[in-house]
């Protein structure tokens, strides 16, 4: 009898351990089935994380800039140093030049809404007119940015009806103060000959509040004698600085609008046998301007660098764009000061260069 038990007893010990055995396995195999469950479940966001770097690294953004014309020195140094900044920070640029014709360059921006470009920058003519561009902006989704003309001001009693992001300008007013006010020190009492640009742009009008405004400061009895109206350029200045001359009107110093309006005054002096007689105040402070000094056409310029102008546009577009970060304050005014061959070491200048960035704070936050 005892034999019988004693195999049952055995039996039933070989049946535990296989039990313990199997159960053992199982766990063993489910532990290992989890392990790899969850190695999948920790790959696949460290595959999502690579997958959004790999987008963002593939998706380079596209900026339209649309100038008046690239054949103006002011327009074209913006656009030099807009496009430097960009391939600094690998985005592409897509410039398409109007030549001085509004009509096309309103088609430009029509064609690069088409584009769905990220981002379009306008040199405008006038505030009205960046009315339209920002409504087509808005209406495609597409952020818009101005320069060139500041877009409200209380000077020209205007308010501009539209959304944009940024818009970068000079003070016109301010360089217009300044340049009669130079005028005045430098030559109290002097009777000026005052050849504008072309009013109906708001840029005229911003210059004759700072121009009266010096006037009316001034305890030296300076005044503006004369006023006659260019296309911002020498072709148109000249001829109307001869008709001057030969009406005998009498003026003794001339404030010139910009550098190439300057050109044509001297060159009207010159033909006249004046050269060398009438001071001549420009604006600008480019390389025409430079070149101007060593030439003795002008005797000072009130330099607003136009380069700033172009980074502080790239820059905003940058910053939106990359980060959606907006800038401060929705206008930056360019700063202006007198030039004359004494302080020439004291211009900035107008040529793209990393150099530059440090005047707009670099590229990277405000």
């Amino acid at each position: 009898m005892r034999r019988p038990l004693l195999i049952l007893m055995v039996a039933a010990v070989i049946i535990a351990l296989l039990v313990t055995l199997g159960l053992s396995g199982c766990k063993k195999a489910k532990t290992a089935e989890t392990t790899a469950a969850a190695a999948e479940t920790t790959a696949a966001p460290a595959e999502t994380t690579a997958a959004a770097a790999e987008t963002t690294a593939a998706k380079k953004l596209v900026f339209g800039n649309l100038p008046t014309s690239l054949s103006d020195e002011w327009n074209g140094y913006s656009v030099e140093n807009f496009k430097f900044a960009a391939d600094k920070k690998g985005v592409e640029v897509q410039v398409i030049d109007a030549g001085w014709d509004g009509a096309k360059q309103l088609a430009n921006f029509e064609d690069l809404v088409s584009k769905e470009v990220d981002a379009i920058a306008v040199f405008i003519w006038t505030p009205e007119s960046g009315e339209q561009y920002a409504q087509i902006a808005k209406e495609a989704g597409i952020p818009i940015f101005f320069e060139n003309t500041k877009l409200s001001s209380d000077l020209i009693e205007y308010t501009f009806k539209g959304d944009y992001v940024f818009n970068v300008a000079c003070e016109y007013d301010n360089i217009g103060y300044e340049a009669i006010k130079w005028l005045d020190t430098e030559y109290p009492g002097c009777k000026i000959f005052y050849v504008r640009g072309q009013p109906g742009m708001g840029i005229v009008e911003a210059y004759e509040a700072g121009v009266e405004r010096a006037i009316a400061e001034s305890t030296s009895g300076t005044t503006i004698a004369i006023r006659r109206d260019t296309q911002w350029d020498t072709q148109t200045s000249q001829p109307e600085v001869a008709d001057i001359i030969a009406s005998g009107k009498k003026f003794d110093a001339i404030f010139a609008n910009n550098e190439p309006v300057a050109q044509g005054a001297y060159n009207a002096l010159k033909d006249a046998g004046l050269e060398g007689t009438i001071p001549i105040i420009a604006t600008g402070g480019g390389p025409t301007g430079l070149k101007q000094f060593d030439a003795g056409i002008i005797d000072a310029t009130v330099a607003s660098p136009v380069s700033l102008q172009g980074l502080w546009l790239f820059k905003a577009m940058w910053l939106y764009c990359s980060q959606g970060i907006e800038p401060p304050n929705k206008f930056i005014p360019l700063p202006n000061m007198v030039i004359t061959k004494d302080n020439l070491n004291e211009n900035i200048p107008w040529p793209a260069s990393e150099d530059l960035f440090k005047y707009v704070g670099g590229l990277d936050s405000w």
